[in-house]
């Protein structure tokens, strides 16, 4: 095996040799960075110590190089951060120089505070589109002293491009104008226009002032969004004074909201401008697109507010011939959802209308107009649907006052109504002279079914109109207007109506000789239509298809002043071709002899009662359209007649119109085939010259009827003429059975009469012949009395058949207000009894001697008198009086002067 070798001793191991420590070396590069660092520190110390009184001189030599020395702007002190890129400004003061040139405005200007953030200083340097994180001036006041008369060169520029050293914009994240006051002043504290408010804050969300700013469409002002709020402002303008409490503008929120606005009058101002004096507690407006209508002139917001406005303008007495413009030039369009006045107050004056409205209230939506096209015929006035309330209001037209306690429109729901309505007519010696008068109280007036949207297109159509309880004096004009339907034609081309209701009316007619007075009418019209074709439509009446009436009392003059008729009921029925009146009366004013004073000559004084009026089968149409009466039957129920008369006077110079050939003289046509009186009376009383004492006579129980009353030449005919049967009473006790045959279109008035009288004592008569004539019946009983007349304008003609025995008569005489037999007219009643007078009929030897009835027509006295005339003449001539004295005896008249 191998040796191990053990190797001799070896040297001590040495000691182990330290490392060896590198001598220290600076590390420059951090020494260079530190350097740098405290260099640059020192040179920003240096350059922000020496940079803010440079910046502050060059701001203010700027604005005086720029302004050509015209003004002078003072900084209290500018402080810039170039670590926040910001730069901070206090105590602003803008002052003008004594003398501004006429292209420069006058402005006093102090800035508490101007803070300019983030500002972009490498696109600074560049002068390109500057970013700035925000502007913020603080506690500004504006002073405008005087404007610019002159356009500057750059005048007409948009803002971008007249940016300070040429920059290409400005893109500023906020800016803010706040606590700021402002007031203008251009032409002095007293002259006009000025203004001034106390506090605004004004701010703007990204404001982009360069071209691409100004053509975004969704920017307004340069800006994505504006919010202003203005606080106690006022101004003077067109001699009046504005304030505003408050008004705030957000096109963020598209609000506009005012509050408490107020605008009054100066006491200076010219008297031939407008006065307005306006409070405004709140106007709100939402929804507002105002980069719309700042772009295209377009209006578009979801709803306009106005709380309470109360408004009263004074208008100039002359128009001015300014040339204002209207809205539609400025505005292309406008849409509004919602518009809502509430609380209203408008008063107008010096107008001709000078309205005065209280409690006004309009609601309209779905508002659109368009300037350039014609207006949607599916909208009324520009909107879907009106709401319209006025309170207690006045107005005054044609010179009349017109006041209303309420007013309700809705054209959704299609109602129109009116509360007390009151028209009053022009005081005495104003108005339009000979015009029309209206004096009007009307409770209430409703419409239904009223369709707007015809309306705007001129065409009236409404399914119910009802006028309740409605007291109306109407005095038409002197000249008699046009026809109705031409009157609304200047307003309505058409108007329709389904039904129009007037309940418990009191109409009162003016001027007219005749002029009516209806009391509680009630009336229903049914398809109602106005215009010119509907004028002539055969199938109308009064414009409606039927008319169904019926009133209380109906009164009228009747030959005034001396008469008034009335009827306590009418009722007409177009459909049924019906018209009665009840309980009618014709009543004289004056006694008979104050109806002789008050003519001159004698006229008596008749009362007429007719229980009932009944006219069947009538035709309206022609009744409305022509004024003629065609029916099928008249009758006249229980009419009672008092004729009252005087012989103190002289005979009434004016020839009479109750004549048969009268009826060629009518300007319409009167067709009546049957005329029925049924159960009539006649009182007549007659006051003679001879004696104070008044004779009565009575024709009772007087039933007749009459066949082909008419005018028109189709019915009326020598062939077949008015022909009539009658019966009656002579007082009471003597009956009368007459016919009567009349042809009414014979000018010579030809026709002819008779009849029999039944049985009656002579002294019936004694209550007429005894005060009137001083002639009594003593005795005679008459068994019968036939009589067979004809009669023409000349006079009458006839033979009388009369019955009669023991007929003695006596003439009395009248002394010391007492009839009384005296000595000489016994003498003459024998002597006339034995001579003349025939006391029987047939005569002794058993002959029936007839009389001759012969009476000359007077044309003063009616037809009446000259049938009764002839009676007379008969059955004097029959009893042996001669006929040329029994014709004079029939014929006299009584005579006298007027009593003092």
């Amino acid at each position: 095996m191998s040796e191990i070798v053990v190797p001799a001793a070896l040297p001590p191991p040495a000691a182990p040799r330290a490392p060896e420590v590198p001598s220290p070396r600076p590390r420059r590069w951090l020494w260079w960075l530190l350097g740098v660092a405290v260099l640059l520190l020192v040179l920003t110390l240096i350059a922000q110590r020496m940079l803010d009184p440079w910046l502050r001189r060059k701001l203010e030599q700027q604005v005086t190089t720029q302004t050509h020395g015209q003004y002078r702007l003072q900084v209290g002190a500018l402080h810039t951060s170039l670590w926040q890129r910001a730069i901070r400004l206090s105590g602003l003061r803008l002052r003008p120089a004594p003398t501004v040139a006429d292209t420069l405005p006058r402005i006093r200007l102090d800035v508490a505070q101007l803070d300019i953030t983030g500002i972009g200083l490498l696109a600074l340097l560049r002068k390109g589109v500057v970013p700035i994180d925000s502007v913020v001036l603080d506690s500004a006041r504006i002073e405008v002293l005087a404007l610019a008369q002159k356009p500057t060169k750059n005048a007409g520029k948009p803002l971008h491009e007249q940016l300070p050293l040429k920059l290409k914009g400005l893109d500023i994240g906020y800016f803010v104008l706040q606590h700021t006051q402002a007031s203008y002043q251009p032409g002095g504290a007293q002259t006009q226009p000025t203004a001034q408010f106390r506090r605004a804050d004004l701010s703007a969300q990204n404001l982009l002032i360069s071209p691409a700013g100004a053509t975004d469409s969704q920017r307004l002002g340069y800006a994505s969004g504006w919010n202003l709020r203005l606080q106690h402002a006022q101004g003077l303008a067109a001699g009046h004074q504005l304030a505003i409490a408050g008004l705030t503008i957000s096109t963020a929120d598209q609000l506009i909201q005012l509050d408490s606005g107020r605008v009054q009058p100066l006491g200076n101002a010219s008297a031939g401008q407008t006065h307005l004096d306006l409070t405004l507690p709140r106007l709100r407006l939402t929804g507002l697109r105002a980069a719309a209508l700042q772009r295209q002139h377009r209006f578009q917001a979801d709803s306009l507010l106005i709380q309470q406005p109360q408004l009263t303008a004074n208008l100039p007495t002359t128009g001015s011939a300014g040339n204002s413009k209207s809205v539609t030039d400025y505005l292309k369009s406008l849409d509004l959802a919602h518009l809502a006045v509430r609380g209203g107050y408008v008063r107008v004056q010096g107008a001709a209308a000078n309205p005065l409205i209280h409690d006004l209230a309009v609601a309209g939506t779905a508002i659109h107009f368009d300037s350039l096209n014609a207006p949607n015929a599916q909208r009324i006035f520009f909107a879907k649907a009106w709401e319209v309330a006025l309170g207690r209001s006045q107005t005054t037209v044609a010179a009349h006052a017109l006041a209303l306690g309420s007013l309700h429109l809705s054209t959704s729901k299609g109602t129109f109504a009116l509360r007390s309505v009151r028209i009053r007519p022009p005081a005495a010696g104003q108005g339009k002279p000979g015009g029309v008068r209206v004096d009007l109280t009307l409770p209430s007036l409703a419409l239904a079914g009223l369709d707007a949207k015809a309306l705007q297109q001129k065409h009236f159509k409404a399914q119910s109109l009802v006028l309740d309880r409605p007291n109306l004096r109407f005095t038409p004009p002197v000249q008699p207007p046009p026809p109705f339907w031409k009157l609304l034609s200047k307003q309505l081309h058409r108007s329709e109506l389904a039904v129009v209701r007037v309940n418990h009316a009191n109409v009162h007619f003016g001027r007219w000789k005749h002029a009516p007075h209806v009391r509680d009418l009630n009336a229903t019209g049914k398809s109602i239509r106005i215009d010119s074709a509907a004028n002539v439509d055969p199938r109308r009446i009064a414009y409606a298809r039927a008319w169904l009436l019926n009133t209380g009392r109906l009164s009228a003059p009747f030959d005034p002043p001396f008469y008034r008729a009335s009827s306590q009921h009418v009722h007409l029925d177009t459909d049924a071709h019906q018209l009665d009146f009840s309980d009618m009366l014709l009543r004289p004013r004056f006694s008979p002899i104050g109806m002789n004073l008050h003519k001159g000559y004698q006229a008596p004084a008749v009362t007429i009662k007719v229980k009932r009026l009944a006219l069947a089968g009538l035709d309206f149409v022609g009744l409305v359209n022509h004024g003629d009466f065609r029916m099928k039957r008249a009758t006249v129920q229980s009419p009672v007649a008092t004729i009252a008369s005087d012989g103190r006077g002289p005979i009434n110079p004016n020839k009479s119109k109750i004549s048969p050939e009268e009826m060629l003289n009518l300007k319409v046509i009167v067709d009546v085939p049957r005329l029925d009186l049924v159960n009539g009376n006649l009182y007549t009383t007659y006051r003679s010259p001879l004696t104070p004492l008044t004779g009565t006579m009575r024709i009772t129980r007087f039933n007749g009827t009459f066949l082909n009353l008419s005018n028109d030449r189709r019915h009326q005919t020598a062939a077949t003429p008015l022909t009539g049967k009658a019966t009656t009473y002579l007082q009471n006790q003597c009956r009368l059975d007459a016919q009567v045959s009349i042809y009414l279109l014979d000018p010579k008035g030809r026709h002819r009469i008779w009849g029999t009288f039944g049985p009656g004592p002579f002294n019936m008569l004694n209550s007429m012949t005894v005060p009137t004539k001083l002639v009594e019946f003593k005795s005679g009983q008459a068994q019968r009395i036939r009589f067979d007349m004809r009669v023409d304008r000349q006079g009458s003609t006839g033979t009388m058949w009369a019955e009669y025995t023991g007929l003695q008569m006596e003439l009395l005489g009248y002394k010391h207000e007492e009839v009384k037999k005296t000595l000489i007219k016994r003498v003459i009643s024998k002597a006339v009894n034995v001579i003349v007078i025939r006391d029987q009929n047939p005569r002794k030897r058993g002959e029936l001697v007839t009389g001759e009835m012969k009476s000359t027509r007077e044309p003063r006295f009616s037809v009446f008198a000259l049938w009764r005339q002839g009676v007379i003449s008969g059955l004097f001539n029959n009893a042996g009086v001669p006929q040329k004295i029994a014709q004079k005896l029939s014929e006299a008249q009584d005579q006298a002067p007027l009593p003092k």
